[in-house]
C-alpha cells in the first residue's frame, strides 16, 4: 500500500475517535488528533499574542509537514479541507444515529440521558462553528467526503475493519 492520508471527522459520541486510533492499528501509522496537534511546537515571537487564525494556520501547516514525511490520519481539524486536493488523501464522516450516541455517553461517561444530550450538542456546536469558521463549509456537507459511515449498528472494531478492509482493497486495487 503506498502512502495514504486519511481524514476523519466524527460526530461527538460517535465512537470516530476510537475508530481513528484502532484504524492507525490496523494501518500501522500514526493518528493526530486535537491534542497531538496542538501539542506540536510552532515558532512564535516572545510576548507575542496568537490568534485563533495563527493557530489555525500553524496547525494546519503542521499537518502538511507530517503528511508529507508519512502516511497518517488526522482526526478533526478540518483535515477534509486541508487535504481537499491532495491525491493521497481519503476523506472519511463518522456518524450515528443520535439514541446510539446518547447511549454510548451515558455509558462512557456515567451520566444521565439529559447531560449526554447537552455534551452531544455543545461538542457538534463547536465543531461545526469551527468547520464553518475556519474552513469556510459544513462538516455535514458529504461532499466533502469520499467515505461517510453510518456507525450506528457495527461496534469500533467492526467500524475500524470494515474502513482498513475498503482502504486495502482501493490501494491494492
Amino acid at each position: 500500500m503506498g502512502k495514504i492520508i486519511i481524514t476523519i471527522n466524527r460526530e461527538s459520541g460517535s465512537g470516530g475517535r476510537k475508530i481513528a486510533f484502532r484504524l492507525g492499528e490496523l494501518l500501522g501509522i500514526n493518528v493526530y488528533d486535537k491534542a497531538a496537534i496542538e501539542g506540536i511546537k510552532t515558532y512564535k515571537p516572545e510576548n507575542k499574542k496568537i490568534t485563533s487564525r495563527e493557530a489555525y494556520y500553524a496547525q494546519t501547516q503542521k499537518m502538511r509537514e507530517i503528511a508529507a514525511n508519512e502516511s497518517c490520519i488526522f482526526v478533526g481539524r478540518t483535515g477534509f479541507r486541508v487535504f481537499k486536493d491532495d491525491p493521497n488523501a481519503l476523506k472519511i464522516f463518522i456518524f450515528a444515529n443520535r439514541d446510539v450516541r446518547i447511549k454510548r455517553m451515558v455509558e462512557k461517561y456515567n451520566i444521565d440521558e439529559e447531560t449526554a444530550v447537552q455534551r452531544i450538542d455543545d461538542v457538534d456546536n463547536a465543531r461545526e462553528t469551527y468547520t464553518k469558521y475556519f474552513a469556510g463549509a459544513s462538516r455535514y456537507e458529504v461532499r466533502n467526503y469520499d467515505f461517510t459511515i453510518n456507525v450506528s449498528h457495527f461496534t469500533n472494531e467492526e467500524a475500524a475493519q470494515l474502513i482498513f478492509e475498503n482502504i486495502k482493497r482501493k490501494k491494492d486495487a
